[in-house]
């Protein structure tokens, strides 16, 4: 199976090339997830159906002479739709708006194909997406990534505290486990 190619928009270069032309940079600052599949068109504005957006989490800029940027978003909060099938995926851009809000996306690039399904989102489903950019396509400095937390370790939070929880508990019941057949051995 052949890797997807992201397809950039008209309208996300045409927001890069005017914020580059006003001496500003436009952030990579949200990802979506839609149930449509099809061929993406250079004149789309939107998903076709999106079901859901998310804040930018993480990046990592590779300055090789790719000059790739690989974002990360987390997909983990409770959906009020039915599950669904992801077959398209949405990169969105801002100009001049605070870190991680939802105001005035710019889509910059869609991964979707015909007839593929890439994902499956259920409610119990937290998915961790990345997908990496290659920026040499783009207007030169136009363009950087935000992410809308600090630090990629703070999306493991809840997943690293419950598992030092059973840890800790499976800590205590060896050990009363073991001062149980010391005090046996005792008698």
């Amino acid at each position: 199976m052949s890797a997807l190619t992201l397809q950039f928009t008209q309208v996300g270069l045409d927001a890069l090339l005017a914020a580059k032309a006003n001496g500003k940079k436009a952030q990579i600052s949200h990802m979506a997830f839609g149930d449509a599949s099809y061929t993406p068109s250079q004149t789309q504005t939107s998903l076709r159906n999106l079901k859901e957006l998310q804040s930018i989490r993480d990046d990592n800029y590779e300055t090789d002479e790719n000059h790739q940027v690989t974002v990360v978003a987390l997909f983990d909060k409770a959906i009020s739709a039915p599950e669904y099938a992801i077959r398209e995926v949405g990169v969105f851009i801002q100009i001049d708006e605070p870190v991680g809000s939802d105001d005035n996306l710019i889509l910059l690039g869609v991964y979707s194909e015909p007839n593929r399904t890439l994902g499956y989102r259920t409610p119990d489903v937290k998915i961790l997406q990345s997908v990496t950019l290659s920026l040499a396509q783009l207007p030169s400095g136009s363009v950087e990534v935000k992410p809308s937390i600090d630090n990629f370790n703070v999306l493991l939070d809840n997943e690293l505290a419950d598992l030092t929880l059973v840890q800790l508990d499976t800590m205590h019941r060896q050990l009363k486990q073991e001062l149980r057949l010391a005090a046996l051995e005792q008698l």
